[in-house]
């Protein structure tokens, strides 16, 4: 198996979701706006679709299609 460099993408969005399990545990919720979480979490949800969706570029097959070609 090789070694893959950090998804950073992923570490923060985990990060985040510890946060705020945490915080919901902890029961420190009362100073939460709660009229506030319904759509920040739409956003970040709709945020992480289009993040998702995107077509990945793929720079082995790039570079293997740049050396085939000479």
């Amino acid at each position: 198996m090789e070694r893959h460099g950090a998804d950073l993408f992923s570490l923060l969005s985990g990060l985040l979701t510890l946060g705020l399990g945490l915080l919901l545990l902890s029961g420190g919720v009362s100073q939460v706006p709660m009229e506030w979480v319904g759509p920040a979490v739409a956003i970040g949800v709709g945020i992480l679709i289009v993040v998702a969706a995107r077509p990945k570029r793929d720079t082995d097959m790039n570079a293997a299609s740049a050396t085939n070609e000479v």
